[in-house]
This record gives C-alpha cells, sequence and structure tokens, in this order.
C-alpha cells in the first residue's frame, strides 16, 4: 500500500522523490531551527535594530562567501561531495545559537544575531549550490514538475510542523522554559538535517558530470565575463536585482508589524504562518501550470505583481485576526515566487556555466539583502510603520515593473 501511495505522489522518477523528500527534511529544519528565531531573539532581549541587523546581516555574510564557495565547489572533484561537506557545516551551525542563553544577558541579542548572520556563510553556499546541482540533476523539462512537486510537500510538512511547534511552544508562558524549548528544537533541527543530507547523496545526475567540465579551467573573472555574456541572464538579473530590493525590505517590516504593533505571540505566528503555507500548498499546482502554459516570463511578472500588493494588505490590516485574513493572497504569490525565480535563474543559465551564473545571482541578491531591510527600518523610524510599507510596496512595484517589460520585449521578439 505504502509503495502504491509513493508511486503515486512520485511517479517513476527516483530523483524526484529523493528532491521531494529533502524537501520535506529541509522544511522541518528551517522551521526548528529558524521559523521562530525572530521570536528567539525577542524573547532574548531583541529590539527594532536588533530585527533589522537580524535580516541584513546574512545577505552581509553571504556577499563574501558565495562565489568562493560555488568556486571551491566547481574545482572540486565532486559536486555531489563538496555540496555535502558545506550541508553537514550548515546543519551543525545552529547549534551555536542554542548556546547563546548561556551567555550573560547584556550580550544575548547581539550575539544571537551574528551568530544567526554566520550561520549564512555554510548556508548561502549549500542553498545556492544545491539549486546549482537541481540543473544537473533535472532536465529543463522536468523541473517545473520536481519543482511544484518539492514545494507542494515541504509547504504540507511547514503547516504540520509549525502547527506542532507552535502548540508546544504555547504551553508555557514561563520566558526560560520557552527559550530551552527553543534550543531543544535546535538540537532536533540538527539530527534532522543529518538524514536530510542522505537524500542529496541519493539523487544521480541527469549529465555525466565527469565528461560535462562546467568551466573549470576558467578563472574568476572569465567565468564572471561568461556570466555577463548572456544577454538573457544580464536581462533575468537586473530584474531580479530590482525586485529583491524592494521585497527584501519588507522582512523586518512585517516582523515589526506582527509583533510589536500587532502584539503577536509564538500561537499567533503559527496560526498565520500555517494560513499562508496551506495556501502555498494549494496553489503551486497552479503556478506549475501556468508556468507550462504562458512560460517564465509571464508567470514571474504575475508573481511579483502580487508581491507588490502584499505590504498594502499588511498597511490595511489592524488586527492579529485582519492579519490571518489577508494571508491566503500572500501565500498565493509567494508560491509563485518561490517557483519563478529560480526557474528563470535555471532557465536563463547556459549549462555551461551554471554554477558561476547561480552563484552570482546569489551574490548580488545578498547585496541587496544588507541593504535593504536597514533602508526599510531607517524609514519605519523615521516615518512610522505604515509610510514604510507604502514605500516598500513602491520598490516591489518596480521590480514588477522590471519583469513585466522583459515579458514583453520576449513575447514581442517571439513575434517577429
Amino acid at each position: 500500500m505504502f509503495k502504491r501511495l509513493r508511486k503515486k505522489i512520485f511517479g517513476y522518477n527516483k530523483n524526484i522523490e529523493y528532491y521531494a523528500m529533502n524537501g520535506i527534511l529541509f522544511t522541518m529544519v528551517s522551521v526548528l531551527s529558524r521559523s521562530y528565531a525572530i521570536k528567539f531573539l525577542d524573547r532574548l532581549g531583541g529590539d527594532a535594530f536588533h530585527y533589522s541587523l537580524f535580516n541584513a546581516l546574512p545577505g552581509f555574510v553571504a556577499i563574501f562567501t558565495t562565489i568562493p564557495g560555488m568556486l571551491i565547489i566547481q574545482k572540486g572533484t565532486s559536486k555531489k561531495k563538496m555540496l555535502s561537506i558545506f550541508f553537514y557545516i550548515s546543519r551543525s551551525f545552529p547549534l551555536f545559537l542554542a548556546a547563546v542563553p548561556f551567555l550573560p544577558k547584556g550580550i544575548q541579542p547581539i550575539v544571537f544575531v551574528i551568530i544567526y548572520g554566520m550561520m549564512n556563510f555554510p548556508e548561502s553556499i549549500s542553498a545556492t549550490s544545491l539549486q546549482d546541482y537541481t540543473g544537473d540533476v533535472f532536465t529543463p523539462a522536468e523541473r517545473a514538475d520536481a519543482m511544484t512537486l518539492r514545494n507542494q510537500l515541504s509547504q504540507i510538512s511547514q503547516i504540520s510542523v509549525s502547527i506542532l511547534v507552535g502548540f508546544i511552544l504555547s504551553l508555557s508562558t514561563d520566558n526560560l522554559i520557552v527559550i530551552r524549548m527553543y534550543q531543544i528544537f535546535i538540537v532536533l533541527s540538527f539530527l534532522i538535517g543529518l538524514k536530510e543530507i542522505g537524500y542529496i547523496n541519493k539523487m544521480k545526475p541527469h549529465l555525466n558530470l565527469e565528461t560535462h567540465k562546467e568551466a573549470k579551467g576558467l578563472t574568476l573573472v572569465q567565468s564572471i565575463k561568461e556570466c555577463f555574456s548572456n544577454k538573457e541572464y544580464r536581462i533575468f538579473l537586473a530584474c531580479s536585482l530590482i525586485f529583491h530590493f524592494g521585497w527584501q525590505m519588507g522582512w523586518p517590516l512585517f516582523n515589526v508589524y506582527q509583533i510589536s504593533f500587532l502584539k503577536a505571540d509564538e500561537m499567533w505566528l503559527t496560526i498565520i504562518n500555517a494560513v499562508s503555507s496551506l495556501f502555498m500548498v494549494i496553489s503551486f499546482a497552479y503556478w506549475g501550470k501556468i508556468i507550462k502554459k504562458k512560460g517564465f516570463e509571464f508567470a514571474t511578472a504575475f508573481a511579483t505583481f502580487g508581491m507588490a500588493l502584499t505590504p498594502l494588505f499588511y498597511f490595511l490590516t489592524r488586527t492579529l485576526l485582519q492579519n490571518t485574513l489577508m494571508q491566503p493572497a500572500t501565500g498565493f504569490f509567494t508560491a509563485g515566487i518561490t517557483i519563478v525565480i529560480l526557474g528563470s535563474l535555471l532557465e536563463t543559465s547556459s549549462d555551461n556555466n551554471r554554477t558561476m551564473s547561480v552563484a552570482l545571482h546569489a551574490t548580488l541578491t545578498s547585496v541587496t539583502l544588507s541593504i535593504a531591510p536597514l533602508i526599510g527600518n531607517m524609514i519605519h523610524s523615521e516615518f512610522g510603520i505604515q509610510t514604510a510599507l507604502l514605500v516598500t510596496s513602491g520598490f516591489r512595484m518596480l521590480g514588477f515593473s522590471a519583469f513585466f517589460l522583459r515579458y514583453l520585449l520576449k513575447r514581442k521578439s517571439k513575434q517577429k
């Protein structure tokens, strides 16, 4: 019975099965070690400055680590082996977060933020290299189906684990007891991460990576030049950077709005995340269909338009219930972004230089990540949270305009 169910879900493609199972465990690790990290920081005494630094520092770290890390993977004798090593480091790093509550009270928030930022050293390399490896494992025809199934099952996992974790955290109002719960969850995330890595090792590339040497003989400068010689990649990269700036600007603002303005506790955060995740699960199949029917250019423009509306939805909510009721729309468009950005990146990158193309995109979006949240916080400090949300919506609308123009130009070129 289990075998029949597994075949019905995954079909006969073992790579899709392993990729989806890896996504389920990745989500569990993320929920246990990262999803409640901002509330963990709040319980350690964090404030608005720490929230902004919490969002910005990981991007700053990734700027200086992603490309060197990807070069190590690219030049290694086995891409899969190097990928596994960075995943092991990444899954071990949160254990340092679990140790922060044992430090002197006054330095706990800033040390927590610094460690969380440094976590992005192995995380950015492992996540970016997995994106690259996805291009090796799946053919272009398989990618939409593989990413759709992975994201659907990952969101089901996120809903289930988030509800369970939120329920457990709500069992006590004692700050110290809740902090101990966070520490236990982080240790558990490490153990689950070991199984997650096992599924990565089971995936087999459709390319023969022994004969398909991906620009191994090129220097860093030569590799970058080859990436930028690809016109489609250049256009996508420019559009993506404009969009990411506005997208990332809103991340700390949403945290501040929910926690400080609407006074959300762990249970409310769980409810909000669960509703958003539920509609992401429902939406992934739709986004897979629209990509196959309309292409990545149209789907990306549509998804970024919806993301530009999200800060406006927050602006209009005045209670936690209202904020929860607008999460279906947020979940719908977030599901789209999850698929279309990676899909467009792989589609516009050449097979012979994909590793550096993915690394460049990750590094440059890390540059925007290191700046955008701080600018969002500055606007919030000077003009208030609601003005900051409106400005964020404006920046996201610029990103949508860039992707929509890209879609129009692509359609025009096809008609000629």
